[in-house]
């Protein structure tokens, strides 16, 4: 779970609550990263206030501005991939299930299996996936989600998404959740 703590710390402490909740009928391991802002700062002490078993780093906010949507796409890009950096034994998993820390997810369909090069995630008519949420072996996280060789030109997340799915050879899956 990755994003900016916005619009406040309560509002993300209750997205997570709620998207824990609903994935408690899996057996999940639950990490966050989030920039140091006052807001995270209030967040950390409503998680630490809580049992919620969430592991939330907090990082300094990424200044470096690459490409377009205002260098965007490469801070949300980085922001994944120190977060994969942070997790423990990330090839162990059988499945990521990446979304936006302002988001809460209230119902998901997890595909019975994951095949090891699909990018599960909701997709537009034509093919662009939106970033905000997807289902991924720790392998198509890994190939998807690097600031290695790109340049993060595109005018939105969602188009340097879909071309970094696309440059990493992996299929796409459309993927239900509320």
């Amino acid at each position: 779970i990755t994003g900016v703590t916005r619009p406040n710390a309560s509002q993300v402490f209750k997205n997570l609550k709620t998207t824990l909740s609903t994935l408690s009928e899996y057996d999940c391991k639950h990490y966050a990263l989030t920039y140091d802002t006052d807001e995270s700062t209030q967040l950390k002490k409503l998680l630490d206030e809580s049992d919620l078993e969430i592991e939330l780093h907090v990082i300094d906010p990424i200044v470096k501005s690459i490409g377009g949507h205002n260098g965007n796409n490469y801070r949300m890009f980085r922001c994944i991939e120190l977060l994969g950096e942070k997790v423990k034994n990330l090839s162990s998993f059988d499945c990521i299930l990446r979304h936006r820390i302002d988001c809460e997810l209230t119902s998901i369909e997890i595909p019975s299996s994951i095949d090891k090069n699909c990018y599960y995630a909701p997709i537009t008519p034509w093919g662009i996936v939106f970033d905000n949420i997807a289902i991924m072996s720790p392998d198509v996280f890994k190939k998807v989600f690097t600031t290695n060789d790109k340049s993060f030109g595109e005018s939105d997340p969602h188009q340097a998404l879909s071309n970094s799915i696309l440059n990493a050879s992996v299929e796409k899956e459309p993927l239900n959740f509320e």
